[in-house]
């Protein structure tokens, strides 16, 4: 008898336990939508705020750092609401939430992003109501910048929803090109005896977007009508070259006869370092043979260049990992709330964290994953990602990214297929401009969809940029056949 009073006892017990901890669960996941929509609210209000900021030319310094801030936290924000969100719905829809958590799922994380991914495997309750009243004491606080920005003339109008018009323009560079405009704008007091000529070092790993940012300042119209010319050099070496040599190897990239004064901007390009004595050669001619106010624009992978700079080097980087999943959110889903499909997000999250902030991977991938909107169909895209990886990786020794200059060859196949019966062997990428050579039919969508399955040696269209300076990007791939045990 009392051992049946104690069985039914703990009986009654488990099942209290289990409908408190069922309240619990439905409280915090109400909870959770409050805050969700909360912050949903919040990011429109962000969004609005940052898209008026970017099509107007505003003249005070400390106002883009303060809307630089604001763009970081609402592409934090975009995050966190994303990952919660598919968490939430999944877990209306499906029990095994280890399955399609994006936060137990990541790989191959370089150690810049450990914070990220700390971040979203810790991402609950708790760090959404930070979110939401950090989000909120931001907005708060921007009220007279709101203010002072109509005062700003505007740029030339875009589509307003920014999902139109992100293949044309250059995503996330937006304190870079401010840094360099105030380098260019700015007034160089002559030191005695020379004109102190200014030089503006632009390092960072092949394919990041040096060549991309230079050409959207040359753009500008504010550098355009400062400058009376605008020349380019990319013979990457400059090694017996004078300042009159290089001049005439270079290629006038814009000439404004209407300019005050006959400063130029030249702008040089180098894959690599300079030799020492020859910069001091050709610095010394430069400083005596261009107009006051001229400046020089050096870009290189090399980071030993930020030695030839008279200001501090610029140094592009990758996007953070929550500024990329907005891109690469954008690109995918469009004006799509991925809300609405809570496991493709998830699974969208994670792609995004393999690709690692490779803008090529992210438009190539994009490509895909429209063409084949299903989830089904992603799933298998994300786990032939991950062995793509894992086979890379055993065969270079390391993330077989897009910006590291290496003499490697990659192995890829059939990302839709169910079972590819080739592999290609890929050649590393290498850069063309738009016009130096004829394009290639088959792309490397084409190989990874199985839509194109090229014969011995081709050359492959990687990918093609869509905004300045056009670069076109190919390899050459070699097929090989799978052999199936």
């Amino acid at each position: 008898m009392e051992v049946l009073s104690n069985a039914v006892l703990g009986e009654l017990v488990s099942r209290s336990i289990s409908y408190l901890l069922s309240k619990c669960d439905k409280r915090m996941t109400s909870s959770q939508e409050d805050d969700l929509q909360r912050l949903r609210h919040l990011l429109l209000q962000s969004g609005t705020i940052v898209e008026e900021a970017e099509w107007r030319h505003v003249a005070n310094r400390a106002m883009p750092r303060q809307f630089q801030a604001l763009r970081d936290e609402m592409f934090r924000g975009h995050y966190i609401a994303d990952t919660v969100s598919s968490r939430v719905l999944l877990r209306g829809g499906c029990r095994n939430d280890d399955k399609f958590n994006p936060a137990k799922r990541i790989r191959f994380l370089s150690s810049d992003r450990k914070t990220t991914a700390a971040l979203i495997s810790s991402a609950g309750p708790r760090e959404l109501q930070q979110m939401v009243r950090s989000l909120e004491t931001m907005i708060g606080n921007m009220k007279e910048f709101a203010v002072f920005l109509t005062r700003y003339p505007p740029l030339h109008r875009q589509p307003y929803s920014a999902h139109l018009f992100l293949d044309k323009c250059m995503f996330g560079r937006q304190m870079e090109r401010e840094m360099i405009m105030e380098f260019l704008l700015q007034f160089e007091s002559p030191a005695a005896g020379n004109l102190n000529l200014g030089v503006l070092p632009i390092i960072g790993p092949a394919h990041i977007g040096k060549s991309t940012l230079v050409e959207h300042i040359c753009q500008d119209e504010r550098v355009s009508n400062h400058f009376s010319s605008i020349l380019v050099y990319n013979g990457n070496n400059l090694k017996d070259s004078s300042m009159a040599t290089l001049i005439d190897n270079c290629a006038i990239k814009h000439q404004n006869d209407k300019a005050l004064g006959e400063r130029q901007l030249i702008i040089i390009e180098l894959l690599e370092d300079v030799d020492e004595e020859t910069w001091k050669r050709l610095y010394y001619y430069s400083e005596r043979s261009l107009a006051e106010g001229s400046k020089i624009i050096i870009t290189s992978r090399s980071e030993t260049i930020a030695r030839l700079g008279t200001t501090q080097a610029l140094r592009l980087r990758s996007l953070s990992a929550e500024a990329y999943w907005y891109f690469f959110k954008m690109l995918v889903f469009g004006s799509d709330d991925p809300g609405q499909h809570p496991k493709m997000a998830s699974l969208a999250l994670e792609m995004a964290q393999i690709m690692q902030g490779s803008f090529m991977f992210a438009y190539i991938g994009a490509v895909l994953l429209r063409a084949h909107f299903n989830s089904q169909t992603w799933s298998r895209i994300l786990t032939r990602l991950k062995q793509y990886m894992q086979k890379n990786v055993s065969i270079i020794g390391e993330y077989p990214d897009d910006v590291k200059a290496k003499n490697n060859h990659r192995c890829t196949w059939s990302l839709i297929k169910q079972k590819p019966d080739k592999y290609f062997m890929l050649d590393d990428v290498y850069q063309k401009g738009p016009a130096e050579e004829e394009i290639p039919s088959i792309t490397m969508a084409d190989l990874m969809s199985g839509c194109a399955e090229p014969r011995g040696k081709t050359k492959i269209l990687f990918w093609r940029s869509q905004i300045p300076p056009y670069f076109t990007y190919m390899c050459t791939s070699v097929t090989r056949e799978i052999r199936h045990a």
